[in-house]
């Protein structure tokens, strides 16, 4: 996965503050350490978890865990329904980031000639990856990242992936 300063870097590039970055980049990697998250999820009916139709204590926050958001439809709801309400800048940052580790994960994974980032992100390997149709900020983040992907492959060759 990508150094969060690699994150910062994108971010700021994309005109995302630092503390925005920082903050989604926290959310996303270390979702129980987020306590505004955690109170968001106390507050908010969709985050309860239900046992046999009746809520309990618990709250989906409990479970959500390192980049889980990725794989789980339902973590990534909450999490986005959080971060809307904070701003389009907080979506597009988390957007960015999941593209980013997206991009890193590739490289490491298939070797292609004449890679690009527009290759990767295939709008049908990207919806199964992230698991969003293309909505707004999504869709400004891919545009973001083909218009910037030889500087983005140089940050994330092969031999800076450890």
């Amino acid at each position: 996965m990508p150094e969060w300063k690699n994150h910062d870097k994108w971010a700021e590039k994309m005109g995302i503050s630092k503390e925005t970055s920082k903050f989604v980049n926290g959310l996303i990697d270390f979702p129980k350490n987020c306590q505004e998250f955690q109170d968001f999820c106390e507050r908010d009916p969709s985050a309860r978890i239900f046992t046999k139709g009746r809520p309990t204590h618990m709250t989906v926050a409990s479970l959500i865990t390192h980049d889980s958001g990725r794989s789980n439809k339902f973590y990534r709801e909450i999490q986005l329904k959080f971060l809307s309400q904070k701003g389009s800048d907080q979506v597009k940052a988390y957007y960015l980031h999941q593209v980013l580790d997206y991009i890193e994960w590739w490289i490491k994974n298939y070797s292609e000639e004449n890679l690009t980032v527009e290759n990767i992100l295939q709008e049908k390997r990207l919806e199964k990856k992230i698991g969003d149709p293309i909505n707004e900020e999504l869709q400004s983040v891919v545009k973001f990242a083909i218009q910037n992907s030889e500087e983005i492959l140089q940050d994330y060759s092969r031999d800076d992936i450890k």
